[in-house]
């Protein structure tokens, strides 16, 4: 499937089917979504799979405070994406703090891993609502770990939807 294709069929699901994920799969998502680039490569990330039936509850708990995210007691797998301190060249710390661009590296991983999911024939949503102190503590972070974004991660059966988006010319800007 071209790139074009990819990004047109990949979209966020909130129907999961009882259906576990391939241990297979979720390495291959890992491994393709490891090459994504960072600011002086520094890879300012880790990614916690989440696959065994008893964390996968567990976590999913940590994304319904307030009543949100209840469609997660559905997923079978998540992989948790925590920020760690990035280590930029000295250039670039000379301009910028260290964790100044953390955030614009995370979103390419993200991007990776929903994107590399979906050419597996598998479903995700990118969830931002989450109690990182509850995540912490359950999948044992280190000091300065924080929980950024989590991916569900599963197969759906929903169609898929047609893009709305703006008109290109107003988002766009030719100089």
């Amino acid at each position: 499937m071209s790139f074009k294709d990819l990004a047109l069929k990949r979209q966020s699901y909130r129907k999961f089917l009882e259906k576990p994920v391939e241990k297979e799969k979720l390495e291959q998502i890992v491994e393709i979504a490891h090459y994504a680039p960072s600011a002086c490569n520094s890879q300012p990330w880790k990614m916690h799979v989440v696959c065994e039936p008893e964390m996968v509850k567990d976590l999913s708990a940590c994304l319904r405070d307030f009543g949100m995210n209840q469609f997660t007691k559905e997923v079978p797998a998540f992989i948790v994406v925590s920020e760690v301190d990035a280590k930029l060249a000295v250039g670039s710390k000379l301009k910028y703090d260290n964790n100044h661009l953390v955030k614009y590296d995370v979103g390419q991983l993200i991007a990776y891993i929903t994107l590399a999911a979906e050419d597996l024939g598998l479903s995700t949503c990118i969830l931002g609502w989450l109690n990182n102190k509850k995540i912490a503590s359950l999948l044992n972070f280190e000091e300065n770990e924080l929980a950024n974004v989590v991916v569900a991660v599963g197969y759906s059966e929903a169609p898929t939807r047609q893009k709305v988006r703006k008109e290109i010319d107003s988002i766009t800007c030719w100089h």
